[in-house]
């Protein structure tokens, strides 16, 4: 495992796509072996390919830092296939998760904006830069940008 991770970490995906796949077929219910190989083929832009593989991952149930990866890398692959729908589902059991995880929800955000959901992609977004930023000017007026991103349609 430690040669497939120094590969994708080298971002040699094709040889680590070559290597994986032999190693999930004789092992079809590790976890990491699915997750590896999801990403490696999500980087090499084969997307439809890598979601049955991140799908395998969590039901085989992959853990730690590597499942809150896989609910983000999941939920975006997802996304850029245009499964709007599904996508959303995954990354929303990801945010419940991993409710801190600002990574899950930008990408719900995304998501929201193609459901035509844009108050709640807003509210998601306007969310995680106050939580984040080291803008004085973001900083000053924190309270309220919290506040109005439960309320963009009001007015007074």
């Amino acid at each position: 495992m430690k040669e497939i991770i120094k590969l994708i970490e080298d971002k040699k995906f094709k040889t680590a796509r070559e290597k994986l796949l032999p190693l999930v077929r004789e092992s079809t219910k590790n976890a990491e072996l699915n997750y590896y190989s999801a990403v490696s083929h999500d980087a090499l832009g084969m997307e439809r390919e890598a979601i049955p593989f991140y799908e395998a991952a969590l039901s085989y149930g992959i853990n730690g830092e590597l499942r809150e990866r896989t609910y983000v890398q999941l939920g975006s692959s997802l996304r850029c296939i245009g499964e709007y729908q599904k996508s959303k589902a995954i990354l929303e059991k990801g945010e419940v998760e991993y409710p801190d995880n600002l990574a899950i929800k930008t990408f719900l955000a995304i998501v929201m904006y193609n459901l035509n959901e844009e108050e709640n992609s807003v509210a998601s977004l306007l969310e995680a830069l106050v939580k984040t930023s080291s803008d004085p000017w973001i900083n000053s007026y924190r309270k309220a940008i919290d506040f109005y991103s439960g309320k963009l349609n009001q007015t007074w």
